[in-house]
């Protein structure tokens, strides 16, 4: 019997790659990431094994790939794991100009996608309002996208950490991009160092 090879980190690499020298639009270019994502996240041992991770522990953000060919809008496509504590959340934000595939290689990560909405009664007289459109989970293997401008938020609901696979379409340090209160009704623009 045959044994199939594993898709190896570097085979993945080449083909982001490849989406991004032969698919234009952003949303063409997610769906493509998409299936590579979900193809790697079949062994998430590979990547727990270029990480390294400690039997417990290990929290935090860790590079793997920066190309400085391909990129959207600019070049400079990331990517990145992230390891997140139990209950890990973050607050509603967007990508800016870019798009970001979150794949979930361990744990559960639940995803909320948010939109601006003005009350019905007096548009022209009321500032919008961040609504929830919906929420969902991510299993493993499970990979979501968002485009430029969507909203969300991401959670850790596992007990343990969870391993988020993320690739960026450009990395999304020092580029502008914004945050939203909670059932607030403004935003801030920033870049993000980290």
């Amino acid at each position: 019997m045959t044994q199939a090879a594993t898709y190896t980190l570097e085979q993945f690499y080449g083909d982001l790659r490849g989406v991004f020298a032969s698919v234009s639009d952003p949303l063409g270019r997610a769906e493509g990431i998409r299936e590579h994502v979900r193809r790697l996240l079949k062994n998430p041992e590979v990547l727990e094994e270029r990480l390294d991770l400690p039997e417990d522990g290990g929290f935090g953000r860790v590079d793997l790939y920066v190309d400085e060919e391909y990129g959207h809008p600019n070049p400079g496509f990331l990517v990145m794991c992230s390891v997140q504590r139990p209950e890990q959340s973050n607050i509603p934000h967007d990508h800016g100009a870019s798009w970001v595939v979150y794949g979930v290689g361990r744990g559960t990560i639940e995803q909320r996608k948010y939109r601006w909405i003005y009350p019905e009664d007096n548009v022209f007289d009321s500032s919008p309002e961040l609504q929830e459109l919906g929420r969902y989970t991510q299993n493993e293997g499970d990979v979501a996208y968002f485009l430029p401008g969507e909203i969300h938020t991401t959670h850790n609901v596992n007990d343990g950490r969870s391993l988020v696979l993320r690739i960026e379409a450009q990395d999304l340090r020092n580029v502008w991009r914004h945050q939203y209160e909670f059932g607030g009704k403004s935003g801030r623009a920033y870049q993000s160092s980290t």
